[in-house]
């Protein structure tokens, strides 16, 4: 009786061992679908009450970034993936080993990019940045993102506009400080740095697993970026000369 006992005892604690066990292994990824259905459902319906952001308005950014950037569905969507991922560190201020985290967000965006309110997502990007400078700023950047890789879609980004930043000059949308995204009070290492990234993006080894269509979308993107870079340091070189 007591051997069976202890055998029954033995059984319950291995038993229980491995619930335990399982419940460790299986905490993070639990924790894991959570968070990416509260993203999900912050992405297409704007839950005010979403509050795992990793910085305040950065999940908003990245799905208006989709929204727009994405509609004219050309080009490589790693590249213009990439190009998004790299603003919105710089905008928010973070380090090169937070990528992983923004390009969750971005592929969460792409994967329910139809289902994306840009309206409410301007809304709610602009209550969390509580800043007209830092919305503008964040304007600015969805607009270059437009011009450079969706100029036939600039009409769906005007309504976004009125929203985050409606004192914000338009400008002209084929003007080389847009296309190349960068300010006209850009220095010449802003100027240059920012001409290098988009090489490196639009380089040949970059576009090898793009289609004859895709890679001709691509080429001529940057034939634009190319001039625009040029006038773009053309003119700041006289500038200063």
């Amino acid at each position: 009786m007591l051997g069976l006992f202890l055998i029954g005892l033995c059984g319950g604690l291995f038993t229980a061992g491995i619930g335990l066990l399982l419940g460790i292994l299986l905490e993070p990824l639990v924790q894991q679908f959570l968070y990416e259905k509260a993203v999900t459902r912050y992405l297409i319906m704007a839950d005010p009450h979403f509050t795992a952001e990793i910085r305040p308005g950065i999940t908003a950014f990245c799905g208006l970034a989709v929204y727009c950037a994405f509609s004219e569905q050309k080009g490589d969507p790693e590249i213009i993936q990439k190009d998004i991922v790299q603003h919105a560190l710089d905008l928010f201020y973070f380090s090169p080993s937070d990528g992983p985290q923004v390009e969750l967000l971005c592929r969460l965006a792409l994967e329910h990019q139809q289902q994306l309110n840009g309206d409410l997502l301007a809304e709610s990007l602009l209550a969390r940045l509580k800043d007209i400078a830092a919305a503008t700023k964040t304007a600015q950047v969805l607009k270059e993102l437009v011009i450079r890789y969706a100029p036939k879609e600039l009409w769906r980004l005007e309504s976004l506009l009125q929203i985050l930043a409606p004192g914000m000059e338009r400008g002209n949308e084929n003007a080389p400080w847009q296309i190349l995204g960068v300010s006209p009070e850009a220095s010449v290492q802003e100027i240059k740095k920012t001409f290098r990234r988009l090489a490196l993006q639009f380089h040949p080894d970059s576009l090898a697993s793009l289609n004859e269509a895709q890679r001709k979308k691509a080429e001529e993107s940057f034939i634009r970026i190319r001039q625009a870079y040029r006038e773009v340091l053309s003119q700041r070189l006289g500038d200063e000369s």
